[in-house]
């Protein structure tokens, strides 16, 4: 079992590895112990894909929470949506994410299954609705509503329970190694989504599980001391609740819904000095609204990354 130090209130607090508990599972197929999994459930959240259609209907989420503003507003407003669209390769990511938050999901349940390290609720199909509150104006409130990967309570080493959300998120490269050495910030719209679930939740706690979409079996880690280890798919984080990025977040939703356009909301991005778009406006469902003369082009991309990689090397001796 691997433990992982978080700072609670200035004092150290072990808790459980929650991604290496997962990898273990993963790595070493047994008869599953828990009746929660079926082979209808993981399917239903694949084909769902086929016939969901993810259209702009005005109503605001919490897994929007970290989302541009001004996107929220046009979203908010009906605006018809012309930018980055929903095609097959999007709806294709969409069942990669679907496929893998159930898998890793299953995985945890049953890691956990018959120890005393924790235990999750509310995951897969048993998902719970939870509702922020956010004071528009005297007499009138909003409710928006997100559905949290799941909720966990788990032992720490010191035998205090934690209430914690779960959530999973699949990542690209860039993004997972982003994750791996930096963790998220307030930055992050991943950020942003698990505060105000653990805001809805009362919880102290949330951890965020990722998987690398790009993971190959032959990554490797090499240290400064020239030790290396293979680089592991999955990766986690245990995050403490913020309730003045909480208040940010509610802030922004109030500003979204007293809006009466979305052109009165400034843009919080722009092109950079070549004029040209970066995420996340140039994957925006909305970024030729925004900006009206915008053109798509083509460019070479000369953009090249280092890889570490696990070789094998048999010498003179296997002849």
């Amino acid at each position: 079992m691997r433990w992982t130090n978080i700072d609670k209130d200035g004092q150290p607090l072990w808790m459980p590895d929650i991604a290496s508990l997962v990898a273990d599972r993963l790595a070493n197929p047994k008869k599953l112990m828990n009746d929660q999994h079926s082979a209808k459930g993981l399917g239903d959240s694949i084909l769902r894909q086929l016939y969901e259609k993810r259209s702009s209907t005005g109503s605001l989420r919490l897994s929007q929470s970290g989302a541009c503003i001004r996107q929220l507003a046009y979203q908010y407003h009906h605006t018809e949506e012309d930018g980055l669209g929903i095609d097959a390769a999007s709806k294709l990511a969409f069942i990669v994410g679907d496929i893998t938050e159930a898998i890793l999901a299953s995985a945890l349940i049953e890691a956990l299954e018959g120890t005393s390290i924790g235990a999750v609720h509310h995951a897969l199909s048993d998902q719970e609705e939870v509702y922020m509150e956010v004071p528009i104006r005297p007499g009138h409130t909003a409710k928006i509503a997100g559905h949290p990967d799941g909720y966990m309570v788990i032992m720490s080493q010191d035998s205090d329970p934690i209430n914690a959300v779960l959530e999973i998120k699949s990542m690209s490269e860039f993004g997972f190694g982003k994750f791996r050495k930096e963790g998220l910030g307030p930055n992050d719209s991943y950020y942003s989504q698990v505060q105000s679930y653990m805001h809805c939740k009362g919880a102290e706690w949330a951890y965020l599980i990722a998987y690398s979409k790009s993971a190959g079996a032959k990554d490797a880690e090499v240290y400064d001391d020239g030790s290396w280890l293979p680089v592991s798919p999955l990766h986690g984080q245990w995050i403490k609740y913020d309730p003045e990025h909480v208040q940010s977040i509610k802030d922004k939703f109030r500003r979204v819904i007293q809006s009466v356009e979305p052109e009165e909301i400034e843009r919080p991005h722009g092109p950079n000095k070549k004029g040209i778009l970066s995420f996340p406006c140039d994957y925006c469902r909305y970024y030729k609204r925004c900006f009206p003369f915008a053109e798509e082009h083509v460019q070479e991309s000369r953009w090249l990354k280092k890889n570490q990689k696990i070789k094998v090397s048999v010498g003179e001796h296997n002849d």
